[in-house]
């Protein structure tokens, strides 16, 4: 596709908006013809930092209060169609077909436009009906995808050729898919169309032994694209003309045919009838099988049109991936679950598009997964600042293709740097958080994690909390700037400065050193602990059922840890129904002192620290309170740059509760 070609076709997807000037983050890794483009379709500059918090006590004292929306912004039931308009028709009949399909759903994908006066006429009919397109010039513009602009815009597309054409035998076949935004959600949706050649299957066998093999291909093809889109997008649709009978397919199961090459993956929604009369079945309508994020609510075959095929047309219900609440990863339970929270997280960093802003603070930094999506989103023009607590062969990479954020970068929109040990006054670096300052929502997204950024956390028992509340962003964001600040990153200036002002650039604003509290003697807690604060406000008595108590922590001792162990011995003595999960690294005495008060101690691998309360609480009965993603028990803990996540919306914080009674079952 040529850069006029490119133009025009973002003319037609996009609305123009008044454009700002782009800084280095946005072009580092694009062409100078590429970030023309994107200044013509109105990108924002990319977001910069605040100027750090100055604290006067350990972050770690800090409890962050986060407000889960009552009424979340959801996506409306999506309509999806696949629609092979046949060649053979005339032009007025192929765009009478097309204006009925437009009726039909939100988006979809077509088959059959190698015409270019056919191409000419789609266009014209999207153009007056307000719908976008992706038409490749170059290659794939015979299987276009298209979608209502009231609905989504495009993000990006691509075409991939599976096999060059032969005369007499098959014209060349291609792979599109497009990601869209919903304009409303700021969701992503992907859609993937194609059709594969014809004659090579009669009724699901293997009849053409010269033409199987550039199926088989096409297949295998269709499935690697279906995974690499939902690698970046939440929900995925997949339809096509496959030329093999589903209906005969998923009783003879033929080696790369489609239920044997895509079963695994993908669900076939397409109801079970004929698309290109009554016994064959062409069209496909897919999504992906785990975690794919659309739920089929109804699907039909739509009759009554000139083309020798039928439409397939399928509502979902979008279950959005990135939803405010808590997250939990299952060793022990599917693929997804196994990978829940690491998926959460590289959806967040993916999801992002030029103009954001994605921070991640993170104890050690060592999952190839995660350092791929953040060099991807920089190289996409997104502004990515990391802090780890500690070097690592990851972090190296970033930095090198990030920058550090020192006075010798001249972009510190971007940086990946170190904040260890000494950067903190000799506290721990335990925050663990990815934010997202995004454009194409009206909230930001905040990701507070529960382990290091290594993939290792996918085998244990972990944990993160989504929260899209302003104020949780910003306490977060502060405290991964408060970090930058301390290793020595330059801040971007916040507001203009006076040009006849000299500013000496070099020089970060020192935040406060973190101090220790004072430990606590006897059972009397450190002033200003969250975890001993948390457990002052738990009552025992009442008139309802014991009080719940329930922990699960990673790491436990210290004279910290001993404080914190005897204050819930005191509440099972007390009558409270308290039960804890540790980490095999915890202290035998502090397994001893909770056994000693009858307090049921488990040993699981988990990495995480949470502390849930249900029942009596601030002398109220009904109470449902949740502390997590902060730092471990112990007394150098006390020091660490974490923040503990308050929360006590009821249905997340029996979603704790849950989590809890599943990890105790199956450890």
């Amino acid at each position: 596709m040529t850069a006029q070609d490119q133009a025009r076709r973002l003319r037609d997807v996009w609305r123009p908006a008044p454009t700002g000037p782009l800084t280095r983050s946005l072009t580092r890794s694009l062409t100078a013809g590429t970030a023309a483009l994107l200044l013509g379709v109105g990108l924002a500059a990319p977001a910069t930092a605040a100027a750090p918090t100055t604290q006067a006590t350990p972050t770690s004292q800090a409890t962050v209060p986060v407000t889960v929306p009552a009424e979340p912004v959801t996506s409306a039931p999506f309509r999806a169609f696949t629609f092979n308009v046949c060649h053979c028709l005339r032009p007025a009949g192929a765009m009478a077909d097309v204006r009925r399909a437009l009726t039909l759903g939100d988006a979809g994908g077509l088959q059959e436009f190698s015409d270019a006066e056919d191409r000419r006429n789609l266009m014209s009919v999207l153009q007056a009906a307000d719908w976008g397109w992706y038409m490749p010039t170059t290659g794939g513009g015979a299987i276009p995808i298209i979608w209502d602009r009231a609905r989504f815009r495009l993000l990006d597309g691509r075409t991939i050729k599976v096999h060059g054409s032969e005369p007499g035998v098959t014209p060349a076949r291609y792979i599109n898919s497009v990601r869209l935004r919903e304009i409303a959600t700021g969701e992503v949706f992907g859609l993937v169309n194609t059709h594969t050649i014809a004659q090579a299957s009669k009724d699901a066998r293997l009849s053409d032994m010269r033409r199987i093999p550039r199926l088989r291909k096409h297949l295998q093809l269709l499935r690697a694209e279906i995974e690499h889109v939902f690698t970046t997008t939440e929900h995925v649709f997949a339809g096509g003309d496959l030329n093999v009978n589903y209906l005969a397919d998923r009783r003879r199961r033929n080696a790369g045919l489609p239920t044997s090459a895509l079963g695994a993956l993908v669900r076939f929604d397409m109801p079970l009838t004929g698309s290109r009369g009554p016994t064959s079945l062409l069209d496909y309508t897919m999504t992906v099988r785990d975690a794919g994020g659309l739920a089929p609510t109804s699907r039909r075959v739509v009759r009554g049109f000139a083309s020798d095929h039928d439409p397939v047309v399928v509502t979902y219900q979008p279950a959005s991936l990135l939803t405010d609440g808590p997250v939990f990863n299952d060793p022990s339970g599917t693929p997804a679950e196994q990978t829940a929270v690491r998926d959460r997280q590289l959806r967040a960093i993916r999801n992002a598009e030029p103009g954001d802003l994605v921070r991640l603070a993170t104890a050690r930094l060592t999952d190839p997964l995660l350092e791929a999506a953040l060099a991807g989103a920089a190289a996409e023009g997104v502004a990515v600042r990391v802090v780890a607590g500690g070097t690592s062969d990851s972090l190296a990479r970033l930095q090198t293709a990030l920058g550090t954020g020192t006075a010798d970068d001249t972009d510190p929109t971007s940086y990946a740097l170190v904040c260890g040990t000494e950067c903190l006054g000799g506290g721990r670096h335990e925050l663990e958080v990815i934010t997202v300052d995004r454009l194409a929502r009206t909230t930001p997204l905040t990701v507070v994690g529960s382990a290091p950024a290594s993939s290792a956390s996918t085998t244990g028992w972990t944990t993160a909390f989504l929260s899209t509340d302003p104020a949780t962003h910003a306490a977060y964001t502060a405290e991964v700037d408060r970090l930058a600040a301390a290793a020595g990153v330059v801040l971007p200036p916040t507001t203009p400065t006076d040009p006849t002002t000299p500013t000496d650039p070099t020089t970060p604003t020192a935040p406060t050193t973190p101090t220790a509290p004072a430990a606590g003697t006897g059972a009397s807690p450190a002033e200003g602990d969250p975890v001993v604060d948390a457990l002052a406000g738990v009552g025992c008595g009442g008139t309802q059922a014991p009080t719940v108590v329930r922990a699960v922590v990673r790491s436990w001792a210290g004279e910290r840890g001993r404080v914190i162990a005897d204050r819930l011995a005191e509440l099972r003595r007390a009558g409270c129904d308290v039960s804890t999960v540790t980490g095999p690294g915890v202290l035998s005495g502090v397994r001893q002192r909770l056994t000693a008060a009858g307090v049921p101690v488990a040993v699981a691998k988990v990495a995480q620290t949470s502390l849930v309360v249900s029942g009596r609480y601030g002398g109220a009965d009904g109470a449902s309170r949740a502390w997590v993603g902060g730092p471990v028990w112990t007394d150098s803990a006390a020091t660490s740059s974490a923040l503990t996540l308050e929360v006590s919306d009821p249905a997340a914080v029996q979603a704790y509760l849950d989590a809890f009674t599943d990890l105790r079952a199956t450890r």
